[in-house]
């Protein structure tokens, strides 16, 4: 009896190519392009912090550098790189609960898996959870900015699916291949999404109320009630509403909101309190923080403006007609009636402040430093960064240059994307707003840093009045900031004042902005229509169905041209190629497991990996040698190339195939006698 063969010349069993066989460099830089792809999603929308996004970046890094050269060494870096992902973990819990922090655990996974990635296996579990980060942080927090991180990872995920297949080159076939099948899984992806209903944002955003997903339309009226909603978009009407005196403050004050929603302001009461005066209008106790200096100027209301406003905070009113509080301010409810209104005039950050003596403390500060946690953390970070020191009067000024020096001015500004907070879709995406979206960046950042502030709306400006006095029209309207001051009460900063034009030309953006602006309000309707949704996923499918069967149809038009007359099947009948073939299939099973042939392997790419991982022992010299390379060069042409070679090259095929065949076995059977 015989004994058995070693293990180096047992005949191989069928090996489980993605467990075994190592991952391509093309398919590693891929997976690190899908990693970084995911930190930076969960950046931008403010899971994970700058610092986290970094630390990702530097092991990835490393690990392309370092890779397989010890192993400990990529584990410690896999462990770095988890601890990077994992410091979002506290506010990620916080900020949204268990869906939030699932991206967080996903991108700690993916980052250990990619340092200590072995095979293909590995790189593909990789891969695979870089997806599910960008899927589940779209899901938490959508936004416009998730488009580029999210095409990055689909193209570096599909890159390194199609780089990691054992024993295939990475051809011009492949990549067709590959991008046919991302084009399918779009489609179908998007089908899917018209059709499935579109949850409630954890943020507040509405996703299938189509009054949560158009812009509405500016008015005057909502810069003097309790409401500011900045979704609108829009210009105002240039309709005379009021004549002020023309030495009077440029800023005219209707109403104060300090409730912010993550999309709109309102007012939880008023801060002035009025009292009915019999035949003398109204009269309020001063406000808390309201300064010692007091004017008095004549209002006349023209058209049907009836808030009543105030060169700074209101003390009196006299007026012959009725009038209510609306709870953000008083309003007249009578026609138009001409008053005379007493105020007591806001200082300006821009100007000196000073301490005034006896001014009172704010009796509710947590009024006015109230968030929403629709507000993302890289807000609050940039609000704590730019506050920092404890001086609101130079917070609000580091505030205002920062918005001046980073943001254009435009009154058709870039909705947000749906359920994302208006301000921070303001700071960190679009870069794009009017007064509104000015005044409310501000009062958050500064509510971010600890300051108690306010959004303050009425008029700003005129236009001179024929007979004296100054024109406030609608298009007047104006939103600033009122920022408390220890020591002095509130004090005012407008952030929109020298802001530049978004195209140096007027307000409404140029060209291609209102055609981006426009695009996105048609998505927004379509989305928020049942019936288009379905009309849109119906003819999306059609196409994905007209495409196939085009292409199916392409490749049989193909398969019977005349490139492929000579296939392997025919040429088989042929003496010569069929002795051919036969050399190799025993040279085949010959082989030693270390160097068989790929399930999936060409020949040619076997010739390559045989040439670069030549056999060490003069019994398997033969796998290696210049002759089998030859001969396989010579087989590789004899079933695909379009002219069969020639008699004499086949038989010097068969001849170095049958020499090397015999080389092995004889090998093979020394090694069974010794054993």
């Amino acid at each position: 009896m015989s004994a058995p063969l070693p293990a180096s010349l047992e005949p191989a069993p069928h090996p489980d190519l993605l467990g075994t066989h190592a991952p391509t460099a093309a398919a590693l830089r891929c997976t690190a392009v899908a990693v970084v792809a995911a930190a930076l999603a969960l950046t931008v929308v403010g899971t994970l912090p700058a610092v986290g996004l970094a630390g990702v970046g530097v092991v990835v890094a490393l690990s392309l550098l370092v890779r397989r050269r010890h192993a400990v060494l990529d584990e410690v870096l896999g462990v770095c790189g988890a601890l990077a992902s994992a410091v979002a973990l506290p506010q990620a819990a916080a900020g949204g609960g268990a869906p939030a922090v699932a991206p967080v655990l996903a991108l700690a996974l993916a980052v250990r898996q990619f340092a200590v990635v072995r095979s293909s296996r590995h790189l593909r579990a990789a891969l695979g959870m870089c997806v599910l980060v960008t899927v589940a942080a779209a899901g938490t927090a959508p936004s416009n900015a998730l488009v580029g991180p999210i095409a990055l990872v689909w193209v570096a995920v599909l890159a390194g699916l199609a780089c990691s297949v054992p024993h295939r080159p990475v051809d011009g076939s492949l990549l067709r291949r590959a991008g046919a099948a991302g084009a399918v899984a779009t489609t179908v992806a998007l089908v899917l999404f018209l059709l499935l209903p579109t949850p409630q944002s954890p943020r507040g955003g509405a996703g299938g109320d189509s009054s949560e997903q158009e812009a509405a339309a500016r008015s005057a009226e909502a810069y003097a009630g309790g409401s500011m909603d900045l979704w609108s978009r829009g210009e105002l009407p240039r309709t005379e509403l009021l004549r002020v005196p023309a030495d009077s403050p440029q800023l005219w004050r209707a109403a104060v909101l300090d409730v912010y929603d993550g999309r709109s302001w309102s007012s939880s009461g008023n801060p002035v309190t009025w009292t009915s005066v019999a035949g003398a209008g109204y009269t309020a106790v001063p406000e808390v923080g309201a300064s010692d200096t007091q004017r008095v100027d004549e209002v006349v209301p023209l058209d049907s403006y009836a808030a009543v406003v105030s060169a700074g905070s209101p003390v009196a009113v006299r007026t012959s007609a009725r009038a209510y509080d609306a709870g953000s301010g008083l309003v007249l409810q009578d026609a138009p009636t001409p008053y005379e209104v007493t105020s007591r005039v806001v200082p300006s950050v821009e100007e000196q402040v000073l301490p005034v003596a006896g001014a009172a403390g704010l009796t509710d500060p947590a009024r006015w430093t109230q968030l929403p946690r629709s507000v993302p953390q890289r807000v609050v970070d940039l609000g704590r960064r730019l506050g920092g020191g404890g001086d609101p009067v130079a917070a609000a000024r580091a505030v205002s240059e920062h918005l001046r020096s980073t943001s254009r001015y435009s009154l058709d500004a870039p909705l947000p994307a749906r359920g994302q907070d208006a301000v921070d879709a303001f700071l960190f995406d679009s870069h794009v707003g009017f007064c509104e979206h000015f005044a409310s960046a501000e009062v958050v950042l500064l509510r971010a840093a600890g300051y108690p502030a306010r959004v303050v709306t009425g008029f700003a400006g005129g236009d001179p009045a024929s007979g004296g006095g100054r024109l406030v029209r609608a298009s007047n309207a104006h939103a600033w900031v009122e920022v408390w001051v220890p020591g002095t009460g509130w004090v005012e900063s407008d952030p929109t004042a020298g802001v530049p034009l978004l195209d140096g030309a007027g307000g409404s953006g140029g060209w291609w902005h209102r055609l981006w602006s426009q695009v996105q309000r048609t998505v927004d309707r379509v989305l928020a229509d049942a019936r288009a949704r379905t009309l849109l996923a119906v003819g999306l499918s059609v196409l994905l169905v007209v495409a196939v069967l085009l292409v199916r149809r392409a490749r049989r038009g193909r398969s019977a041209g005349p490139d492929r007359v000579g296939a392997p099947a025919a040429r088989r009948a042929d003496p010569a190629v069929a002795a051919v073939l036969l050399a190799l299939t025993r040279f085949e099973e010959a082989v030693p497991p270390p160097w068989g042939r790929g399930v999936s392997e060409g020949l040619l790419d076997w010739r390559e990996r045989l040439a670069t991982s030549p056999a060490t022992t003069p019994a398997t010299a033969p796998v290696g040698s210049p002759e089998v390379a030859a001969a396989l060069v010579v087989v590789e042409r004899a079933c695909f190339a379009r002219v069969v070679p020639g008699r004499a090259e086949l038989d010097g095929a068969l001849r170095a195939l049958e020499s090397a065949t015999s080389v092995l076995l004889a090998a093979r059977a020394r090694v069974g006698a010794r054993g």
